[in-house]
């Protein structure tokens, strides 16, 4: 390898746990298929789930490719959208409701708020990390 990965993904922690115990050691991110009979301790992003049947490895592997591939096409239109915007700010407009107690009153000007709306998903995590590797 070039370089270190940016994020690990492990089916089996019992079977790979030289590959745990070497992300641990070199901060490397886990995400890993957690069964009852595993360890989840220092994996980062434990996902609970069967380790043992082919079809729910073939299942994880499937939406995980998935997931990568859809990260990257969004980051590829999200750069676009960015040099179109140039510098444009979008800011979600909330409405204030008027008071119940005076209906015929004129109603109360809209305010600016600045909405930030974050992911806390395995799979925006993943997004996180291919966006972080194709910007270097």
């Amino acid at each position: 390898m070039k370089k270190t990965p940016d994020m690990i993904f492990i089916i089996d922690t019992n079977a790979e746990s030289l590959a745990v115990k070497e992300a641990i050691k070199l901060h490397i991110p886990i995400v890993a298929i957690v069964d009852t009979n595993s360890d989840p301790t220092g994996i980062n992003f434990p996902i609970p789930g069967n380790d043992d049947a082919r079809r729910s490895i073939n299942l994880y592997c499937e939406l995980i490719k998935e997931t990568i591939h859809d990260a990257q096409k969004n980051i590829s239109d999200s750069k676009e959208d960015e040099k179109k915007s140039e510098g444009e700010e979008i800011k979600n407009e909330v409405i204030a409701k008027p008071n119940n107690k005076d209906k015929f009153s004129t109603a109360k000007p809209k305010k600016k708020v600045d909405v930030i709306k974050k992911s806390r998903s395995l799979f925006s995590k993943i997004q996180e990390f291919t966006s972080k590797k194709k910007s270097k």
